[in-house]
């Protein structure tokens, strides 16, 4: 598997987490010490634009839709 397939398959098990509740109940419950609390789990969305026309790319392109530019991630 690829860096990027690894990447993918990261942010799913992530957001599959974030969803279940029993996951949640055990992350307030490590956090708080009390069952039932809801902590507040941020993730950063990281937006990628082409350098060349300035078109929104997905985080695992490597080259532009639009223009055909190389994608570089800083």
């Amino acid at each position: 598997m690829d860096a990027n397939g690894i990447q993918k398959r990261m942010t799913e098990i992530q957001n599959n987490a974030m969803n279940d509740p029993s996951f949640q109940d055990a992350l307030g419950k490590l956090f708080s010490g009390k069952s039932g609390y809801k902590p507040v789990i941020e993730t950063k969305q990281v937006i990628i634009k082409c350098k060349n026309c300035g078109k929104i790319v997905e985080d695992a392109q490597k080259f532009c839709d639009e223009c055909g530019t190389k994608i570089i991630r800083e």
